[in-house]
């Protein structure tokens, strides 16, 4: 299984677009992806900064999420929107 968090900070003024886009990137893939235990975007108490939880059954399934082609036309727009790299955290389940 494959599980990460990735924490981003967005451009000042930015914030709608990213949610927006965000929004459609996570109705996409949960519609289409059946790999996927959990994907799911939040906003965080601190201003500009979001929270991205994703869970994949296993590595197939979340290499077919990277090539989807929602995921392919999405994340250039996601990545755009972004402050700096994600800070990214992988986890094992226990």
């Amino acid at each position: 299984m494959s599980t990460s968090v990735f924490k981003v900070k967005v451009k000042a003024g930015r914030e709608a677009e990213f949610e927006s886009v965000l929004t459609a990137l996570v109705a996409a893939s949960n519609a289409n992806e059946p790999g996927i235990r959990f994907y799911q975007g939040f906003r965080s108490d601190t201003p500009g900064e979001y929270v991205m939880l994703e869970s994949f059954q296993d590595k197939a399934a979340l290499e077919a999420h990277t090539a989807s082609e929602h995921f392919l036309a999405h994340t250039p727009k996601v990545a755009d929107c972004l402050d700096g790299p994600p800070e990214i955290q992988h986890l094992t389940d226990i």
